[in-house]
């Protein structure tokens, strides 16, 4: 098992994976660095890493495993920074919701290359800091594991029982997969929240919001508190999936609007049925 991990950005994420090891793996030395200083500080005052990093990056070279917790865009000089003060042995891994375009950058770097594992651990919340962390977020949580293609089958798993050890399950995707697949099942319903809410807000008729919503639209509305900046990533560098996906959705749509248009119960009921059935528990 890793002896000393370096988290590079401490956000929300970062710093629930600080806690869930502190948990786990109490005797693993967390380093970190992030843009906001204060976090950092506020994290050590915690004790929920052991130090940080601010410019001459003196925590990194120690680390045997590194964790990219920042903004997709923000990987190429997260990358570069890495490259020029990691051990040349220590493994790396991320957290990023889209992956092609990460594996992409990763496979420019031929220092990087046989030593990146990608990652992606389906779970979070809207909340963004490192005051907002918390370790019970990864309990039976999924992890899409991917790589380059010149990694070692060895630092692969050593990746999987990482995040086993976190109480996570593991599945072993290509990046295409994990791109075509996400798009449908997170970053759709994700735009869709943002879209949802943009158009009930401008609805003049409504003064007091709370009033009229239920359990059902807070659901929804609830991804819409998301981070601006990383879904502004996530799209970006997910487009094409993206874009199919919002097709695929809007065609339905306007089957299902000529339904309601028609008026024919029967018909209705029986979308709804059959959709029911397919529904995710």
């Amino acid at each position: 098992m890793f002896k000393n991990i370096y988290i590079y950005g401490l956000g929300m994420m970062g710093g629930s994976i600080a806690k869930a090891i502190r948990i786990t793996n109490p005797k693993i030395k967390i380093f970190a660095t992030d843009i906001d200083l204060g976090s950092l500080k506020y994290a050590k005052r915690m004790r929920i890493i052991d130090d940080f990093d601010s410019r001459k990056y003196k925590c990194l070279n120690k680390c045997d495993l590194i964790i990219i917790c920042v903004p997709i865009l923000s990987y190429n000089s997260a990358i570069d920074i890495i490259q020029q003060h990691r051990k040349s042995e220590s493994l790396i891994t991320d957290i990023g919701s889209t992956k092609k375009e990460i594996i992409t950058i990763v496979k420019k770097n031929r220092s990087i290359n046989k030593s990146f594992i990608g990652s992606h651990p389906l779970t979070g919340m809207e909340k963004i800091s490192v005051k907002n962390s918390n370790a019970d977020i990864f309990e039976d949580s999924f992890v899409l594991i991917n790589t380059t293609g010149r990694s070692t089958k060895q630092n692969e798993k050593r990746i999987i029982n990482f995040w086993r050890t976190l109480n996570c399950k593991t599945i072993s995707v290509t990046p295409e997969t994990h791109d075509k697949i996400l798009s449908m099942t997170s970053h759709l319903p994700h735009i869709l929240s943002f879209i949802l809410v943009d158009i009930i807000s401008r609805n003049k008729m409504i003064d007091n919001l709370d009033s009229y919503t239920g359990g059902g639209f807070k659901d929804l509305a609830r991804l819409a508190r998301s981070d601006v900046t990383m879904w502004t990533d996530i799209i970006l560098t997910n487009r094409s999936n993206i874009i199919s996906s919002i097709t695929k959705f809007s065609n339905n749509l306007d089957s299902f609007k000529n339904l309601i248009s028609k008026g024919d119960s029967k018909k209705i009921k029986d979308y709804l049925v059959k959709r029911k059935n397919k529904s995710v528990n």
